[in-house]
């Protein structure tokens, strides 16, 4: 017959902080299994970067660029602000905002480069910021368009937004 175990109290056979210690691995493997859901909503309501923020869609979601151009607004349309015509500080902040709007999608607006481009042409009254990232839908499995159009006012002020 096999003999009995002795059972020890618990106290005496864990070391001082192993309780401390195993809550911070626990806590730790749920916020690795729980991340992945909380990243994809992320990545869904504001468009941020899938390859971003540790999270795993990087391995299923292609990079395509981020494009910006700005705009002189006429009646419903507008009327292309050549890149060379700025200055060279707004092209700086143009590419600065272009790299973080690719990280951070919606979260990054281009309120600085629209300061900008209103404070070097004095004859602007408005200008319209144009940003366009492809992007793959998931229902169809093909590349789309999503565009975001936004209208400032010579204070600075956003005027209005539209997202397609």
């Amino acid at each position: 017959m096999a003999a009995k175990r002795e059972k020890r109290p618990k106290d005496e056979t864990r070391p001082a902080g192993h309780r401390g210690k195993q809550t911070v691995i626990v806590v730790l493997l749920v916020l690795v299994a729980v991340w992945p859901f909380g990243h994809r909503a992320l990545v869904a309501a504001y468009d941020v970067n899938p390859w971003k923020l540790a999270g795993w869609a990087m391995y299923a979601t292609p990079t395509p660029p981020v494009l910006a151009a700005i705009f002189q607004p006429v009646g419903k349309g507008g009327i292309p602000i050549p890149r060379e015509s700025l200055p060279e500080s707004v092209g700086v902040a143009l590419d600065e905002f272009v790299m973080e709007r690719h990280a951070l999608g919606d979260f990054r607006r281009p309120d600085e480069v629209a300061a900008l481009v209103l404070e070097s042409n004095a004859d602007l009254d408005e200008v319209v910021v144009m940003v366009q990232r492809m992007i793959l839908d998931s229902k169809t499995a093909l590349m789309t368009s999503r565009n975001a159009i936004y209208r400032y006012d010579r204070t600075g002020l956003l005027l209005e937004t539209h997202s397609g």
